[in-house]
């Protein structure tokens, strides 16, 4: 059952309770979690995507961790966001929220996030702009 307040939509860098259903490895249980999916699907969309978060800061030079202080963030405690173990949840599966991360670190999450697949080493670096362009403009919907 969600504990999610219905008046407040997610919102992409949002931090919330979410219900992780990992296995093995996976992160599980409830937990804090990211919302890192654009602001468009999550107006529309009953999913969202999530990156999980720990307060266990092991490897925490890996390209694809990305640790944020407690300090001036809104988090209880500092944590690291698991740029390589994204999971789509139903919007059912957030609990309450708990803070929106500073576009500081969002910049760092998105690197890491991009470096876990690498996928973007197959655009060419001209089309990048006209990505990104697309992006903020996803991003600007108000859900």
């Amino acid at each position: 059952m969600s504990l999610h307040n219905e008046e407040r939509h997610p919102q992409i860098g949002d931090v919330y309770l979410m219900n992780f259903g990992g296995q093995g490895n996976e992160q599980k249980g409830w937990r804090p979690g990211l919302v890192f999916q654009n602001n468009l699907g999550n107006q529309h969309s009953p999913n969202i995507i999530a990156l999980p978060l720990t307060t266990s800061l092991k490897k925490a030079n890996q390209p694809t961790h990305v640790v944020i202080p407690a300090d001036g963030t809104g988090l209880i405690r500092d944590s690291m966001v698991l740029c390589e173990n994204p999971e789509r949840m139903s919007k059912d599966r957030l609990g309450n929220y708990l803070t929106t991360i500073p576009k500081e670190y969002m910049a760092k999450i998105a690197v890491a996030n991009l470096l876990a697949t690498s996928a973007i080493s197959f655009i060419e670096p001209d089309l990048l702009l006209t990505v990104w362009q697309k992006a903020l403009t996803l991003n600007a919907a108000i859900a």
